[in-house]
């Protein structure tokens, strides 16, 4: 197993830190200490740890955490703070905006549609728009395109097998990514798809109330863009994750039940132990799992690694083994056009890995 960066792997621990033991319950005195330590870095330092966060998709939470205690003591890093902040919060206004607009319009038009990912973070809202419709995958694009100007983006192999397109909208900084009837790297979570939309609830963000999926569909959505497509957690995925569990906002029985439906049950339950162990490690307090989300891990957080961006999961064999569990259950359970295509998967991934080395680009294959 490759070695975590130890550079980036302390710029994990003082952002989780500042976002976790500063919360109800957390470690105050590693908070401190923490705290401490970043008023004490130059100006510049402070902006590159800023900058990190925004890749972990953090950035406005810390912010809004930071940008108190550097008003009266440095003035200099004050304003580059209060600065950030508010780029952040007129970014978020103007995505919710334009998404409220988006999930209206075509709700009107009689499509099922919810706000999927994006708001996960709030209120950080990410590099992108992402939507989960129903309806037929032409119509759909025609009428972002007509009512929006959206220009769609060239596909890569596996947006067509995930039926996912991506567009650019006019007076929107980020892009439009709508999954349309399924979900998973190759499409082939086509019943989850159908029930996150059918549980979708409504939530407020800002001004504006709009669609989304359960907290236990939002588990499960993130565990398959971590534990099965990126292999990557960000911190925003442990803050989000362990936040709830520490909220008992979970209904364990519930997600295991959609879980095992959609043949991902161990991919959760991992994801679930290794967000936990690091929001503790980052004075985040003590939580604990129930018996069958630890009966189910098939690795815990000391098989993951920090290199220069994220906490990274092994493809081999930590991946490699929830990838078989995932194609022999549906196997097991005869869903036949979900295991035709998980077999794609590995010759998609070997095809990104070949057009990666020899351009230094995947992006129109994976």
């Amino acid at each position: 197993m490759p070695k975590s960066d130890s550079e980036n792997q302390q710029t994990l621990e003082i952002l989780g830190t500042i976002l976790l033991a500063s919360q109800v319950g957390g470690n105050q005195e590693k908070f401190e200490d923490t705290l401490a330590h970043v008023r004490r870095l130059p100006t510049p330092a402070v902006e590159n740890l800023l900058d990190r966060s925004t890749n972990q998709r953090v950035l406005r939470r810390s912010l809004e955490i930071l940008e108190p205690y550097f008003v009266a003591a440095r003035q200099g890093a004050s304003q580059v703070l209060r600065s950030r902040l508010q780029t952040e919060r007129d970014r978020s206004q103007n995505l919710l905006a334009m998404l409220d607009k988006i999930l209206r319009s075509l709700h009107r038009k009689g499509y099922v549609v919810l706000a999927m990912k994006t708001l996960d973070h709030w209120p950080d809202t990410g590099s992108d728009v992402d939507l989960l419709a129903s309806g037929d995958d032409h119509e759909i694009c025609a009428a972002l395109e007509k009512d929006f100007g959206a220009v769609r983006q060239t596909q890569s192999w596996g947006d067509r097998l995930a039926h996912k397109f991506n567009f650019t909208v006019p007076g929107l900084g980020e892009l439009v990514e709508i999954h349309i009837g399924c979900l998973g790297q190759t499409g082939e979570q086509e019943r989850l798809a159908e029930g996150v939309l059918s549980r979708r609830v409504k939530a407020r963000f800002g001004d504006y109330t709009l669609p989304i999926p359960t907290q236990e569909d939002r588990i499960i959505i993130a565990t398959l863009q971590r534990m099965y497509r990126h292999y990557y957690i960000r911190l925003t995925d442990i803050v989000n994750i362990f936040g709830a569990v520490r909220r008992n906002a979970i209904n364990f029985e519930k997600l295991k039940d959609l879980a095992s439906e959609s043949s991902v049950w161990p991919g959760v339950a991992t994801l679930l132990t290794i967000v936990c162990e690091h929001g503790v490690r980052f004075g985040g307090g003590s939580v604990s799992l129930p018996p069958l989300v630890t009966a189910a891990t098939k690795f815990v957080s000391d098989r993951t690694y920090v290199d220069r961006k994220f906490v990274r999961v092994p493809l081999m064999p930590e991946a490699a083994n929830l990838y078989m569990l995932q194609l022999a259950e549906n196997g097991r359970s005869r869903n036949i056009r979900a295991v035709a295509r998980l077999a794609i998967l590995p010759i998609l991934a070997t095809a990104a890995f070949v057009s990666f080395r020899f351009t230094g680009n995947d992006k129109g294959i994976w």
